[in-house]
Parts: C-alpha cells; sequence; structure tokens
C-alpha cells in the first residue's frame, strides 16, 4: 500500500518498440523517486521491445487495453483501471491512440491532471488536418503538455493551438553512465576490426526513410575520397537495411562502413568514435536522444539542421550543423573536424559538459516528478 504522501501516477502508452521516445521513458522509470511516486504502467496494446524491459522494473502493468483500433470499450476499461488505481495523475506517452482513450478515460475517472509528453514533431498524419482538429479538442482535456525543447514548445503552440499557459519544455535526458567505457580508442576499434589509428564516424539510428541514411553513406564516400582511413558505423536497425547494404556497395565503401544493427549496449561502441551524425529530414525529428547519447560520451555532432536540434548542437562549439539532403556539406564539416584534434578535443569536452548541466537524466526526473506532483490535492 503506497504512503498517503505519495502521488498516484498511471502511465498510459501504446507499446513500445526501438526509438528514442520511448528509451528516454524507460530511463525516466529507471530514475522515478519511488518514494514519493506510486506508478502503474498501462500498455493500450502489447509492450514491444521495449515495453519488455518495463516488465521487469517491478511496476504493477496491464496490458491489452484495447483490442483493435477503435476499440471504444478500451475508454472504459481503462477509466475503470485509472480509478482502482486511486490515480492522480494520468501521463500520456506520445502516441495518438495514448491521447484519445488517455483523455477520454481520465475524464470518465474523474483524475486530477492529465499530462500529454509529446516527443514528435512534423508528423503528417492520414487525414492530417481532421486529425490535428482532433489533437486540439482532446487537448482540452490535457493540464500540461510537455514539449523536449524550447522551440519544439513554441511549434506546439503553434501547429495543435495549444495555449502556452499549459506547454513546458523538459529537456530529453539520457544517463551518461550508460556510455563511458574502460577500453582506450583502439582497443574499442580493434573490437570492431577497425585498424588502430583510423578515424571513426558513426549514425545511430533507426533504418527508416526520415533518417536518411543514404545521405550519410554518400557523405561517407566524399570523407573516404579526401582521408581514405576513415571507416564508419551505422548503428541501428530497420526496413531500408537491405537497400542502404547495396548502396554502401554501390558507393564502393562498403569494406570501410560497418553494419552493426541494433545495439543496446553502445559505451564500448562510442569509445572508437570521432563524430557522431544525424542526417534526417524533418520528419519526426524533434530533439534526438541518439545524438545526446553520444554526446554524453564526449562525441560532437555533426547533423542536419532539423526540428529543434540547434538547441544543443551549438555551431562551434559542441558541433555543426548542415543543411538538409546535402551530403557534401555533411562531408566537408566532419572532414574538417576529423583534420582538427584541438578543435575536435574542445567540442568533445562541452558537449560532455552540456549533457551534465542540461541534457541528464536526472535533471529530467525530477522536472517530471515536479509537475505530476503539482495538481496533487
Amino acid at each position: 500500500m503506497a504512503h498517503p504522501s505519495t502521488t498516484r501516477v498511471a502511465i498510459v502508452v501504446s507499446h513500445l518498440t526501438i526509438g528514442g521516445a520511448e528509451q528516454l521513458l524507460l530511463e525516466f522509470l529507471r530514475h522515478i523517486d519511488r518514494t514519493r511516486f506510486d506508478l502503474c504502467i498501462v500498455f493500450l496494446r502489447e509492450p514491444g521491445i521495449l515495453g519488455k524491459e518495463i516488465l521487469n522494473l517491478g511496476f504493477p502493468v496491464t496490458t491489452g487495453i484495447i483490442r483493435y483500433k477503435f476499440d471504444m470499450a478500451g475508454i472504459f476499461r481503462l477509466a475503470r483501471l485509472l480509478k482502482d488505481f486511486h490515480t492522480d495523475t494520468v501521463f500520456l506517452i506520445n502516441h495518438l491512440n495514448t491521447l484519445f482513450f488517455g483523455v477520454l478515460a481520465a475524464k470518465l475517472a474523474g483524475i486530477r491532471c492529465c499530462i500529454n509528453w509529446e516527443n514528435e514533431t512534423f508528423k503528417k498524419y492520414p487525414f492530417h488536418p481532421l486529425t490535428m482538429l482532433g489533437r486540439r479538442i482532446l487537448h482540452l482535456g490535457i493540464d500540461y503538455v510537455v514539449a523536449a525543447a524550447m522551440g519544439h514548445g513554441d511549434y506546439i503552440a503553434t501547429e495543435e493551438k495549444v495555449p502556452r499557459r499549459k506547454i513546458r519544455a523538459i529537456y530529453n535526458g539520457v544517463d551518461p553512465d550508460r556510455f563511458q567505457s574502460s577500453l582506450s580508442p583502439d582497443e574499442a576499434k580493434i573490437r570492431l576490426k577497425i585498424p588502430p589509428h583510423s578515424p571513426v564516424v558513426s549514425i545511430v539510428a533507426a533504418l527508416r526513410p526520415d533518417k536518411a541514411h543514404h545521405i550519410f553513406l554518400k557523405a561517407a564516400r566524399q570523407v573516404i575520397d579526401a582521408i581514405p582511413e576513415t571507416h564508419f558505423l551505422v548503428i541501428g536497425d530497420g526496413p531500408q537495411m537491405n537497400f542502404l547494404v547495396n548502396l554502401a556497395k554501390e558507393l564502393d565503401i562498403d569494406q570501410q562502413v560497418h553494419f552493426l544493427g541494433f545495439q543496446r549496449q553502445l559505451g564500448d561502441i562510442f569509445a572508437a568514435v570521432d563524430i557522431n551524425c544525424l542526417s534526417s529530414y524533418p520528419r519526426q525529428e524533434t530533439l534526438s536522444v541518439a545524438a545526446i547519447e553520444a554526446m554524453s560520451a564526449g562525441i560532437p555532432i555533426v547533423c542536419t539542421d532539423v526540428g529543434f536540434m540547434k538547441e544543443i548542437v551549438i555551431e562551434n562549439e559542441t558541433g555543426y550543423l548542415v543543411p538538409v539532403d546535402d551530403p557534401t556539406a555533411l562531408a566537408d564539416k566532419v572532414v574538417l573536424l576529423l583534420r582538427n584534434h584541438p578543435e575536435r578535443n574542445r567540442m568533445s569536452q562541452n558537449a560532455r559538459q552540456l549533457v551534465h548541466d542540461r541534457l541528464n537524466v536526472s535533471h529530467m526526473a525530477k522536472e517530471f516528478e515536479s509537475l505530476m506532483a503539482s495538481k496533487k490535492e
């Protein structure tokens, strides 16, 4: 039985596949103060790959609230669960169906506080205008909308017409300890079958069209032309794997591009990396968790100017921003940093310090805790 002074929070999520927003939730749950908050986790569908890791955290979990896409009875199932848990705060995670089912169930159950944590930007839905109208109506039942960056908060106010008084910006945060390694750079490269002293450039992202890995590979071709010994790591999995492997062969860089698939333990891999890249298009990208993870390991970032990356990739301080869909610009900045060790080392220290100061999961958890408890009577 929870202590009377604890805030009882129901975390409502659709399902958790592999992605930055999903990883953020997992880290948040690992760091929440369990002496102040009593949590239950509700999956509208099945847990998914990362959801299975949440099952190991020891929170009460309910799955399968909705049985099909428009299962309206799921609203009543969820409302009953919220009442039975004596919920103070409903915390909705990112997905459209959690907003729909969560807001209606919270109102039906008479919940005091409802929070929606958004981590997507510029997403286009089927029947987009109608969907956005529906989101605006549902947000009438939301007390707070959490944005991932200051600019993201402006986007939510402008595009979703959410009143600014409801918006709180809480930066994405990671646990820096997860991305440290005892390996030297040369040892880490040898483990990856890369010659010691070779420069290494990485990209960490799901292999989806919006991440534009083909731009990264075309830039890699140009970097190799300038610095032939450079190697590249493609970390992630997804539907474009075969296309990208074939593209690397067509570009004649397949011997220096290493497709590592999805990796949960990145510390020893990051120990080998000199620069991390992001080549995304401005679709769904908000504030890349993978970029923050690399920064926590002291890796400068070269990325496309998408979402609100400029709030963490500070020009000439923690990395460089380049135009979208421009492999030459991406390659030029990578080459510039690879050839300038003092500059790269300075950016490395700045990146690590920024994560410590502003992008740490402990800071993120404390800000969420303050918000979740703010409406408790």
